[in-house]
């Protein structure tokens, strides 16, 4: 009798060392998930809505990166606004020179030459720029630079009493009654990449625009290119005028050409403006395309939250309640080890 007694003693105290020790594991796991707000194990626990919780954070991260990819393209669609403002800017002071120079006197003495010359390469620098390690106006081909030298130098004049004409852009064939294209490019010039096609004959730009995906099935076509009516159209005003001043000798001549390359400018500008217009749309459909990427990623993360993250209430209480059993089964086993001989005969 005495020794079934003392082994039932002993397994008493074998039960509250398992005890305690399930009790301390828990409250430490309880512990942890409190502070990170986490249910501890991950997929343990949730493994009934596992596979769904799989497939939320796919598309989480998928959605993820179609954002990044529009933020990329957000950024380029901004910097080719503030350079079409400063396209538009140029040519505004383009018009200002030629209508300040109508008069063929007044243009003998004021050097219209160099003052073309330096908004016409100011308008090649502003096609060179780059976000990052690409030339933004060079459409698909964005690491070929769209001018590799002073735009001055590209575009070549025509001779002296060049017959002025209704305004005919340099990409829809030859130039009105014998009149020379301002942008007539050969193999040898250096607008090669996008006053060419792929056969290397005139009248054919390259014109692709870069596009990307907003979602799965969702593209999103952006950005200028240097082939632009609008950009083409007022280097070639450009270069009318410029060719113009070689007849500033023959008033009427002359003022006949500059009014032909303020046709050529006013038609530049307006078309300068719509191209901006469009890129402004573009830049608030982008816009549109966050916002929209934004909330789909706040309900994805509502409803993997609503999956894996621990309640801090539940959690509290429970850990309440497991510190309070510890201190119970704490207390007992004291009360057990504290044995008489008459206690452990019982």
């Amino acid at each position: 009798m005495v020794a079934i007694s003392g082994s039932t003693q002993y397994a008493r105290i074998l039960d509250q060392t398992r005890l305690i020790r399930n009790l301390n594991l828990e409250l430490t796991q309880q512990q942890q998930q409190l502070s990170s707000g986490r249910i501890i194990g991950g997929m343990v626990g949730v493994s009934e809505r596992g596979l769904e919780l799989a497939d939320l954070k796919a598309e989480l991260e998928s959605t993820n990166a179609y954002k990044s990819a529009i933020t990329t393209a957000q950024n380029r669609v901004r910097l080719y606004g503030i350079t079409m403002e400063q396209l538009i800017d140029v040519a505004t002071e383009a018009q200002d020179l030629m209508i300040k120079n109508r008069d063929s006197f007044f243009a003998s003495t004021s050097a219209p030459t160099a003052q073309i010359n330096v908004l016409m390469d100011r308008v090649g620098t502003l096609l060179q720029v780059k976000d990052a390690d690409r030339f933004i106006f060079s459409g698909r081909n964005y690491s070929l630079n769209p001018v590799n030298s002073p735009l001055s130098q590209v575009v070549a004049d025509s001779g002296a009493g060049a017959v002025p004409a209704a305004f005919t852009p340099s990409n829809e064939g030859n130039g009105v009654g014998g009149q020379q294209l301002w942008l007539n490019v050969s193999t040898a010039d250096q607008l090669d990449n996008y006053y060419l096609d792929s056969a290397g004959t005139n009248g054919a730009a390259e014109a692709n625009l870069i596009s990307v995906y907003a979602d799965d099935n969702e593209r999103v076509e952006y950005g200028i290119t240097a082939t632009d009516p609008g950009i083409q159209q007022l280097v070639e005003a450009m270069g009318r005028f410029r060719s113009a001043i070689q007849d500033i000798a023959t008033p009427a001549t002359f003022t006949a050409r500059v009014d032909d390359a303020l046709a050529a400018l006013r038609t530049s500008l307006q078309n300068l403006k719509v191209t901006a217009s469009t890129n402004g749309h573009t830049e608030q459909r982008m816009k549109e395309l966050q916002a929209r990427h934004d909330r789909s990623m706040d309900v994805l993360k509502t409803r993997i939250g609503s999956i894996e993250d621990a309640d801090p209430a539940e959690t509290a209480t429970l850990i309440k309640a497991l510190q309070t059993s510890l201190e119970a089964t704490y207390t007992i086993t004291r009360d057990t080890l504290q044995l008489s001989l008459v206690n452990f005969l019982k």
